[in-house]
């Protein structure tokens, strides 16, 4: 996993990846199946979520807790070196009392056995070494302890959209080079007037490329990294106007180094949304581990999008 990328997008302080609501975290379905399970809870609890990142479902569980009127001491894991109250908006306040560790690997927790009343772990189990994770998770449950898991559906609407994407990336990364062609203008100058010549119907020719591809996109649904990457390139060349070529080229640099970056985190996800077969090696492992109780399901949201599996554990 490239697990640079995950720790420069939490630094960005997005509290969720999609879908989400307008509060940037889960909503409908995807809420409803979180407050759900920790509603089961009694006073007092002790709750860990594993691939917390930055801590949107730990942030239900508070919320859930302050509804019921009920106190649960909750922590908070992550691969990732995560600081959510830092990076978070409003941080502090929103995820106080809540014990975030980063570089915590799932398949090798660092708390007591038993220490838990339930584990849960959105778009996180299907990151880890699954066979080994499980067996953790039931080690740090207690006896009659429940674990909730949503996991990336191989068949679902995110799994489409990311495919979509990384197509748009490779015309706006590998087929036109697009910010090649911005930075090669932008330094130009301080070559030759040709070069600056060649540069500029170089560029235009990318523009228009991405342009001719925009609207179909758009007419079924897609076109988000076309967008991105105009609207960057546009910015970039007023910035041309108003800055040394120097700064606008590493300007340049860091819109094309965030686009990679997406591309290994889209990957990533393609890499780790699981099939039905591959759920049934995962219930396996699970029973492997001493689960029983085990259920499985397709998530949806809004009703028709499918956007996940979820995965329920009980331990006796």
């Amino acid at each position: 996993m490239s697990l640079q990328q995950w720790e420069t997008y939490y630094r960005g302080g997005m509290i969720a990846t999609c879908p989400t609501g307008p509060d940037g975290g889960y909503d409908l379905e995807l809420r409803t199946a979180w407050v759900e399970f920790f509603s089961t809870l009694p006073d007092q609890a002790c709750l860990l979520d594993v691939g917390t990142g930055n801590g949107v479902i730990a942030l239900i569980a508070v919320e859930t807790a302050s509804a019921l009127g009920r106190h649960w001491e909750i922590h908070a894991t992550d691969l990732a070196q995560i600081d959510p109250l830092r990076d978070v908006a409003d941080g502090k306040r929103r995820l106080a009392g809540i014990q975030f560790q980063g570089g915590v690997a799932t398949e090798k927790l660092p708390f007591e056995r038993g220490q838990f009343d339930a584990v849960s772990g959105h778009y996180a189990l299907e990151y880890t070494d699954t066979a080994m994770a499980l067996t953790e998770i039931h080690r740090v449950l207690k006896a009659g302890g429940e674990a909730q898991f949503i996991l990336h559906n191989a068949d679902s609407v995110l799994v489409q959209n990311a495919r979509s994407s990384l197509r748009e990336a490779d015309l706006v990364l590998v087929q036109t080079k697009i910010f090649r062609r911005l930075h090669r203008l932008v330094t130009s100058a301080q070559v030759t007037p040709g070069t600056t010549q060649r540069a500029t119907d170089e560029l235009r020719s990318a523009i228009r490329t991405l342009k001719q591809q925009l609207q179909p996109s758009q007419q079924i649904g897609a076109g988000r990294v076309l967008r991105v990457a105009l609207d960057a390139v546009q910015k970039l060349l007023v910035a041309r106007t108003q800055s040394p070529p120097e700064v606008v080229g590493l300007e340049v640099d860091r819109a094309e180094a965030e686009m990679r970056a997406s591309v290994r985190r889209l990957n990533d996800l393609l890499g780790h949304a699981r099939s039905a077969e591959q759920m049934q090696q995962i219930q396996r492992q699970a029973g492997d581990a001493g689960f029983n109780l085990i259920e499985c399901m397709p998530q949806y949201h809004a009703r028709s999008n499918l956007v996940g599996w979820q995965l329920l554990l009980h331990r006796d």
